[in-house]
C-alpha cells in the first residue's frame, strides 16, 4: 500500500452522506471511506452531515454550518473558518496535502493560499452545458459578469494547485486555461460498491442471466427534469409500445417535471405501460437495476452519472445519449449511444435490445468485468495514492530547486 498521508479535505460536498440521493455526497463518502480503510488520516470540513453508519476511525469530520444571510455571505464565511480550523489542525497533525474533493465551490482553495502544502484539486465531472439552472444562463449583465468572474477565480485557484483530477475528458470544460495547467491534469473515474451494486443471484459470468421476460422493462432513475432527456424517452417510449406491446418503462424519482411527465403519460396510448416508482432510497436501488432489462438515461449533457456506473456495476445494458460524461463511461459493447433529443433514435436503439435478449446479456457481462477491472474503489483509491505520491514528488523538487536557488543567490551576493 505504501506510505499514509495525514490529509486536510476543505470541502468534499455540500453534505456528506452514506444513503440520500445525493451524488456528490455518496461519491465523497465513498473516496473518504475507501482512503480510510487503506491507512490514511482524513480531516474533513463539510457544512451539512447526514450518516448511518459510524465513520471510519481514520476520518474526523469537522461540520461548519453555512452562514443565513444569502449564499455569497455563507460561502466567504466558510472560506474564513476553514482557514482557521487549518491553522489550528495543522499544528497538530502535521499535515502532507490538502485535497479539496469538491472544486466547483469555486475560489475556496484560495483561503489556504501560503499554506506550504502541495494541493489537490478534484474530482472535477464535465459542466452541464447550457445549464438552464445556473445564473449564468439568464443572459443579464449581471449573469455574465458573474460568469466571468468565476472563470478568473477558477483559472487562479488551478493554477495554484498540483493536481488537477478530472473523471473524463468532458470535464476539461471546467478548466478556463487547460493548456496552462496540462502538465498537472490526471484522468480518475468515481468508484463503485461492486458487491452492493452487483448482478442477482444466479447470474452467469458477472453478468445478470437473463432470459427473454414475458414484460422486459426499461428503467430511468433519476431527477425527473427536462435537461434528463425524460420528455425524449417518453415520446420514444410510445414507439416501443407499439412494437413491443408488453415492454414497461419504469420511472424512479421525483423533480419539477414529475407532474407534466405523469400527463404527458396518462395522455399517451401506452399509459398501461408505464410506471411511476417515485422517489427512491438508496438501499433500494439495486433491486432496481437488477429488476429492469435495460438502462436507460437520455440525458442533455449529463457530468457523470453514478446512476449509469450502478447499472454497470449491475450487469445492465445501457442505452444513453452520445454528450457530457456519458460516452465515456459506456463501451460500444455495452450499450447504445444516440444524439440528444433524437426519439426516433432512441426507439430504436431500445427496441434493438428489447428484442435480443441474448445480446443484452454480451452487453451486461462486458458492463460488469469493464467496472470489476477499473472502477472498483480499491482500483480507483489505488491511482489516487498513485496522484498523491506524484504530487508530493513534484513539490519536494520544486522545493530543493528554490533552496538551491537562494544557495547560489547567497554565494554571488557573498562573492560581490
Amino acid at each position: 500500500m505504501g506510505d499514509c498521508f495525514n490529509i486536510f479535505v476543505p470541502h468534499c460536498s455540500d453534505l456528506l452522506t452514506d444513503h440520500l440521493p445525493h451524488g456528490d455526497g455518496l461519491i465523497a463518502h465513498g473516496f473518504l471511506t475507501n482512503l480510510a480503510r487503506r491507512g490514511h488520516h482524513l480531516h474533513v470540513a463539510v457544512e451539512r452531515v447526514d450518516i448511518r453508519e459510524p465513520l471510519h476511525p481514520n476520518i474526523t469530520v469537522h461540520q461548519i454550518p453555512p452562514a443565513r444571510f444569502g449564499r455569497m455571505f455563507s460561502r466567504i464565511e466558510y472560506m474564513f473558518r476553514v482557514r482557521s480550523l487549518f491553522n489550528r489542525l495543522h499544528k497538530q497533525h502535521r499535515f502532507d496535502l490538502i485535497h479539496q474533493l469538491n472544486p466547483v465551490f469555486t475560489g475556496l482553495s484560495l483561503s489556504l493560499f501560503g499554506s506550504g502544502l502541495p494541493l489537490v484539486l478534484g474530482t472535477y465531472v464535465a459542466r452541464w452545458p447550457n445549464d438552464p439552472d445556473s445564473v449564468a444562463s439568464r443572459g443579464s449583465w449581471l449573469s455574465r459578469a458573474l460568469a466571468l468572474g468565476r472563470s478568473i477565480i477558477s483559472a487562479v485557484q488551478q493554477r495554484q494547485a498540483d493536481a488537477i483530477v478530472l473523471t473524463t475528458p468532458a470535464a476539461l470544460n471546467r478548466l478556463p486555461r487547460p493548456h496552462a495547467v496540462r502538465d498537472r491534469v490526471y484522468m480518475l473515474p468515481h468508484g463503485i460498491d461492486t458487491d452492493l451494486f452487483s448482478p442477482e443471484i444466479g447470474s452467469e459470468s458477472g453478468a445478470q442471466l437473463i432470459v427473454a421476460r414475458e414484460n422486459p422493462s426499461i428503467l430511468f432513475f433519476a431527477n425527473v427534469v427536462p435537461r434528463k432527456g425524460i420528455f425524449a424517452l417518453l415520446e420514444a417510449f410510445a414507439t416501443v409500445a407499439q412494437e413491443c406491446p408488453n415492454a414497461i418503462l419504469r420511472i424512479a424519482g421525483d423533480g419539477s417535471a414529475l407532474n407534466e411527465v405523469k400527463r404527458q403519460a396518462a395522455a399517451s396510448r401506452c399509459a398501461a405501460q408505464i410506471e411511476f416508482l417515485g422517489l427512491q432510497e438508496r438501499a433500494a436501488a439495486p433491486s432496481l437495476y437488477r429488476n429492469c432489462d435495460i438502462y436507460c438515461l437520455p440525458s442533455y449533457g449529463e457530468p457523470y452519472a453514478t446512476t449509469v456506473l450502478e447499472a454497470l456495476s449491475c450487469g445492465k445494458p445501457i442505452v444513453i445519449t452520445d454528450a457530457g460524461g456519458l460516452p465515456y463511461m459506456v463501451h460500444e459493447k455495452g450499450g447504445r449511444r444516440v444524439p440528444v433529443g433524437d426519439s426516433v433514435l432512441l426507439a430504436k436503439a431500445l427496441l434493438e435490445l428489447l428484442r435480443d435478449p441474448a445480446q443484452r446479456q454480451v452487453m451486461g457481462r462486458y458492463n460488469r468485468k469493464l467496472v470489476e477491472s477499473t472502477m472498483t474503489w480499491e482500483n480507483v483509491v489505488q491511482q489516487l495514492e498513485e496522484i498523491y505520491r506524484q504530487t508530493l514528488q513534484r513539490a519536494a523538487s520544486r522545493r530543493q530547486g528554490k533552496d538551491r536557488s537562494e544557495v547560489l543567490l547567497a554565494e554571488v551576493q557573498e562573492r560581490v
